[in-house]
Formats: structure tokens, C-alpha cells, sequence
């Protein structure tokens, strides 16, 4: 259930009530078409996938945009399926990729596909006027995109960037028509997204719902995602729907037929009720935890930060508040991405007779009130959290495990934008994290010594030589030399204690039904290609 961080986050909300399109958004459709309509709980940020840092955009736009090359899953983990390229070479270095493209392609606006709309997607990632939350991170030492001929294109890096083709096929690397990015600009394209998926932009009606409908023209999808055509729906709607129960009872009624991240006990009620399928899919990245800022009083303390990786029993927050429909996580990545690593989940065990004895190490004496205090100060916690996260409930039981070794905590809950800025001044000891991804690089996106002030390194670990491992990682193409490395750097950030980590980032769907045709990525989204109503 609930996260946020997609290969990326979040900053300003779209316009109001903007679109290009008078087909109808009614939920239920015309007479005679198929219309899906999905429960979401938040806002997006933007519709261009280049600029977003949330996964909820990225999941929407994946309907509007194709990337160069799918990565999909398959039963050996992973394959690469071609996309608006028909093929690609990568240099021997992995600093040079090379792709081949389709020449029967059109964008949404009629704008013809070739090398110009590559160069042109790339470029407007890199500018900073775009002000990309997570693909200028995930796009590591890039260069430039050089046009070779109108359908041959090179991506090159400065140096070699092994996670590439993972990461331009995550979702924020979804090719732009160049014609709508020139009429509407860095800015503005996010309110008028053109692309060349299966599904349109049509209409964004303020705080209630967005919808997209039928590419009529669409004939180069994958057929592994059911069709190689046109969508069988006519009409996707994303309505967005804050209040958990509220989208949980839209399910029951009709009113929506898929209800995202809904809270635990509300997709076990489901489930034991029989009515609906429940889709949850896996995803690699960074679980669900809580960054611990290790620049703030007391939290500062490595004997403190450690006293709270033993103080919290993650097993019995997954049974016990989330019902048991998610996986408990115990380091920085989830088990399934490549790097994952097995001896750094093992670090700290639920001990809090270990976690009282590094408290009174560290000089902190618990009163006749349970709380510690030293020179006259109480070990306080400040946590922060967001909204529409799904932080709140699990928060609330990490609260009542470090109030049994000696803390008190104040939590407060921000809108996203606020958030944000309070992690980056380091307001916080605890904050709020999960990231979907493609690669372990995204550890690059929330370690970096460099994404402190202005990213999402809300722990404030600055590292050089974490930063470097990381880099050096990033360049080698070896995939079992390359996951050692990863598997280095997480258990350096574990034996630091920056990151409590909670549970495994996920996408959680509950569904009726009649929903068909439904593919996953692996990174935690849904593909409605091939999707369809019985």
C-alpha cells in the first residue's frame, strides 16, 4: 500500500480545469464505450513525466507517453521490449547508446516521431528551467543527444552510466512531441502533455478528475501488453479521491472500478469480502521508511540513530497496522532490486534491550515518566510527516516503540510543497520516504551529498566517498560487480543508521472484477494498453 517517491517527486499542482478535448469525463461513458475510471488519492504534480518527481504522475503518463525501449517483466525478472526504437546498440564503455527508430510513429498533435523529438524530450529534461525532480538524477553523467539522422539517434554520457536503459524506459523519459514542447514551453507543457501512448490528454477538471481517451492512431505498442494497437478503452479516467473510505466505498458502488493504494484494512476487507481482485505489484526501489536526519540534535548521535533501528519491529508494524498485506523492509533497497543486499537487512534486528543500552551509552537517563533526559533536554523527536502518503497510522506505532526505550516525539503533518522544504532546512529527526525506481542507482537521487538543500537527501548524510561508490557503480557494466558495489553502499547507509526503512514500496490496486488486460511494470505501475471491462 501507499508511497510516493517515483523514479521521482512533486512541486507545483496542475492548472485548473485545462484541457484540449469536449469528450465527455462522466465515469460511467457514452452509450456503447468502455470507460475505466480509477481511484486516486492525490493530485498529480504535473503531466510531464520529464519534470515529476511522484510516481502517480509517472503512472498516468505512462498511458500517454512510449519510451525508447520497454523494460518489462518477465519470468527470468526483466526483458527489454522494443519501443519507439526498433533497436539499440550500447559501446563497449557504456557511454554511447545508440538507437535505431520507427518511422511510422506520430505524436498526439500530428508532429511526425524521429530523432529531432529525442533530442528534444532530452533536452528539455536537462534544463533547468524544467526543474526535473527526478530524471535529471536519474539520468547520471549525461552529455548530449546527438542526432545521427532522422531515425538514428546517440544518448552519450560523460563517463559510463551502466544504469541507463533501465532508467529511460522508467517513465520519466517518455518521448515529447518537439512541437508541443516549443508552443508551450518548459513550463507549461505539464498542462498540455503531448505524447504518443495509447491514451490522449483530454481534460483536467480541478481537484476531481482527469481524463484521457482513445489514440485512435496508436499501432507500435509492445504486444506483450496485449495489443499492438488502439486501446480497447475509449475513455481513461484518473478521479481523485483524498479520502481513503471515500475511495474505498466508490469501489463498492461502481462509481470507480480500480482504487489505488488503498489503506491496509481496507484491501483486506476487500479481499475477505470475495467481490474484488487485488493486484499488488513489487516494485525496485527504497521502502517505505523514515530518513533520519543525522545533522540534527539528537538525532546527530550515531548511538541514537542506532538505538532507533533497534527500537522498531517492523514485522509487527506490517501484521499488526497494515494487515499484513505488505512485506517489511529492513535496509534501503527492496529485495528485488539488483544490488538488493541480504547481510545489510540483517544489521538490526528488533533488540530493545540493545536500543536502551546504547541510550544509556550515549548518557541519556530515563526519568520516573519513561522519557530520557540529558543536560536538562528530553530526547525529543521532531517528525514530519506529508500528506496522502500513508505515513500516519505506521508513524503512530513507531512513536509508541521509541517512547518504550526512552523518546518523545511531536509529529506533524504538511501539505507535499511545505514538506519538502522543512526536509531540506533539516527541520525534522524523522521525515517521511519511499521511492519507486528502475535501477539502484536511484540511491544516487536521495544520497547524494548534493541533494540536501534542494533533493531528497532529507537525511542530510553527506558522504563523498558513498558519493563516489555510488558513481563508481554506476560505471561498471558488469552486472555482479556492479550489484557488489550496491550492496557496499547500502550496508555503509545501515551501519550509519540515515534511513529507518518500514515496508516495501508497492502499487496497490484493488479492482473489480470485470477489469481485464491489466500489465505491470517493475517498477510498481499499471499499463492499460491492453486493458478492458468484461
Amino acid at each position: 500500500m501507499g508511497a510516493f517517491l517515483a523514479a521521482g517527486f512533486a512541486a507545483s499542482p496542475l492548472l485548473a480545469a485545462c484541457g484540449t478535448s469536449s469528450k465527455s469525463s462522466s465515469s460511467g461513458g457514452k452509450s456503447g464505450t468502455q470507460t475505466l475510471t480509477m481511484g486516486i488519492a492525490s493530485t498529480p504534480d504535473t503531466l510531464d513525466p520529464g519534470a515529476t518527481g511522484l510516481a502517480l504522475t509517472l503512472l498516468i503518463t505512462f498511458a500517454m507517453f512510449d519510451p525508447l525501449v520497454w523494460w518489462l517483466p518477465d519470468s527470468s525478472g526483466g526483458k527489454f521490449y522494443p519501443g519507439l526504437a526498433k533497436s539499440y546498440t550500447v559501446s563497449p564503455d557504456a557511454t554511447t547508446y545508440t538507437f535505431k527508430l520507427r518511422t511510422d510513429v506520430t505524436f498526439h498533435d500530428g508532429t511526425k516521431f524521429d530523432a529531432t523529438a529525442v533530442k528534444a524530450t532530452y533536452d528539455h529534461v536537462v534544463d533547468p528551467a524544467t526543474k526535473s525532480k527526478s530524471g535529471l538524477g536519474a539520468l547520471g553523467p549525461y552529455k548530449e543527444t546527438k542526432i545521427i539522422d532522422p531515425t538514428t539517434v546517440q544518448i552519450i554520457f560523460t563517463e559510463p552510466n551502466a544504469s541507463f536503459l533501465h532508467q529511460q524506459a522508467a517513465g520519466n523519459f517518455g518521448i515529447a512531441s518537439p512541437a508541443a514542447l516549443q508552443k508551450y514551453g518548459a513550463t507549461g507543457f505539464g498542462n498540455h502533455p503531448v505524447g504518443s501512448g495509447p491514451f490522449m490528454f483530454s481534460k483536467y477538471v480541478s481537484g476531481d478528475r482527469l481524463t484521457l481517451v482513445k489514440n485512435p492512431a496508436y499501432k507500435w505498442g509492445p504486444e506483450v501488453l496485449g495489443t499492438t494497437g488502439p486501446a480497447y478503452l475509449d475513455e481513461l479516467i484518473f478521479r481523485i479521491v483524498a479520502d481513503d473510505n471515500g475511495r474505498y466505498n466508490a469501489l463498492q458502488s461502481g462509481q470507480v472500478q480500480i482504487a489505488m493504494n488503498l489503506p491496509a484494512n481496507s484491501i483486506s476487507a476487500a479481499s475477505k469480502s470475495g467481490k474484488f481482485q487485488q493486484l499488488t505489484v513489487p516494485s525496485i526501489g527504497t521502502p517505505n521508511g523514515m530518513p533520519i536526519n543525522v545533522s540534527k540534535f539528537p538525532t546527530d548521535d550515531p548511538k541514537v540513530r542506532e538505538a532507533i533501528m533497534y527500537a522498531v519491529d517492523q514485522e509487527k508494524l506490517v501484521k499488526d497496522v497494515l494487515f499484513g498485506v505488505d512485506t517489511a523492509a529492513h535496509t534501503v533497497l527492496t529485495a528485488i532490486t539488483p544490488g538488493y543486499s541480504k547481510s545489510s537487512a540483517a544489521l538490526y534486528s528488533y533488540n530493545p534491550d540493545k536500543a536502551n543500552a546504547l541510550l544509556d551509552e550515549a548518557g541519556w537517563t530515563k526519568g520516573s515518566d519513561g522519557v530520557r533526559t540529558k543536560s536538562g533536554q528530553k530526547l525529543a523527536l521532531n517528525i514530519i510527516l506529508f500528506s496522502g502518503a500513508g505515513f500516519e497510522l505506521p508513524t503512530q506505532f513507531v512513536v509508541s516503540e521509541l517512547a518504550k526505550v526512552g523518546f518523545t516525539a511531536t509529529t506533524t503533518v504538511q501539505p507535499f510543497a511545505t514538506a519538502q522544504g522543512s526536509f531540506n532546512a533539516g527541520e525534522h529527526n524523522l521525515g517521511a520516504f519511499g521511492y519507486y525506481g528502475a535501477d539502484p542507482y536511484l540511491l544516487n537521487i536521495w544520497v547524494n551529498s548534493n541533494a540536501i538543500k534542494a533533493g531528497f537527501n532529507w537525511s542530510h548524510y553527506a558522504n563523498p566517498e558513498i558519493d563516489k561508490l555510488i558513481a563508481k557503480a554506476n560505471s561498471t557494466a558488469a552486472d555482479g560487480a556492479r550489484g557488489a558495489l550496491y550492496e557496499q553502499v547500502s550496508t555503509k547507509l545501515m551501519q550509519d543508521a540515515a534511513y529507518l526503512p518500514l515496508w516495501d514500496v508497492n502499487g496497490a490496486f484493488t479492482m473489480a472484477k470485470k477489469v481485464q488486460g491489466i500489465k505491470t511494470t517493475l517498477n510498481g505501475y499499471i499499463l492499460f494498453n491492453g486493458a478492458k471491462l468484461s
